[in-house]
């Protein structure tokens, strides 16, 4: 007997099946990860987590009846988590903090517009203000979050969105998509 065969029937069986189309398929999802990451070997990466992923999940899955199409999205959805975590909430050339040699005015530009843009926040219910600041500024995933604030991943993108939204009407050239 080995490993897997003592570990819970169904939940890992489940996930098993999902594994094994991860192998099977590697290239189309390799492909899958590249054209949404631009880079080949960030989508390997996006590959082995799902792997692990499907590797270390404990029992308690129900039964996975299409585990292609459930491989591909969870590839789809780890490559745009990791392009959204890599990529900065503020657009152009990165910006180093001010020192004592940088320019006095654009210090005080640079502070003004921050404290513009921390007052509109401040208009923001306190939730939202806190989901927009640790998904857009520290990266945290928003199935994370929607856990930590009891809502629903929908409604996390949502006020992600509406937050953003607020605020590139009055920073709109300061502000990715």
């Amino acid at each position: 007997m080995t490993r897997h065969d003592s570990a819970p029937a169904e939940g890992k069986a489940a996930l098993s099946h999902v594994l094994q189309e991860l192998i099977a398929n590697r290239n189309l999802f390799l492909c899958e990860a590249a054209r949404i990451l631009g880079a080949p070997d960030q989508a390997e990466d996006v590959l082995q987590e799902a792997a692990l992923r499907c590797m270390s999940r404990k029992e308690g899955h129900p039964r996975i009846e299409r585990p292609r199409h459930f491989a591909w999205r969870m590839i789809r959805n780890l490559a745009i988590d990791r392009l959204r975590r890599d990529r900065p909430l503020v657009t152009g050339e990165r910006i180093d903090p001010a020192t004592s040699e940088s320019d006095p005015e654009i210090c005080v530009a640079g502070r003004q517009a921050l404290r513009q843009l921390n007052a509109l926040l401040d208009t923001c219910p306190r939730r939202d203000k806190e989901v927009f600041l640790r998904h857009r500024v520290r990266g945290e995933a928003q199935n994370r979050l929607a856990e930590q604030f009891g809502l629903s991943p929908a409604r996390v993108n949502a006020i992600i969105a509406r937050t953003h939204a607020l605020l590139s009407e009055e920073f709109p050239d300061a502000l990715a998509g």
